[in-house]
């Protein structure tokens, strides 16, 4: 965080973030390899759309630049 006479003037967010997953349907067996997505929410209220296979507890990197986006699951 950038201050100018104890003021913030910007911050500088990391590119990627670590979040837990607090709340998801679900993982559907069965499901075909296409591409489908439920929705999830995490740690901090964020609401994002990840992979089938994402349970509840699951630690998530998320991307910041672009909003907040499912980027893969912390192994």
């Amino acid at each position: 965080m950038t201050f100018y006479e104890n003021k913030p003037l910007s911050i500088d967010l990391p590119a990627q973030v670590e979040l837990k997953v607090t709340e998801t349907d679900p993982a559907i067996k069965g499901a075909t390899a296409a591409a489908q997505y439920k929705p999830a929410t995490l740690e901090t209220g964020l609401k994002v759309t990840v992979p089938p296979h994402i349970a509840i507890g699951d630690v998530l990197v998320i991307g910041t630049a672009e909003g907040g986006k499912y980027v893969s699951r912390v192994k």
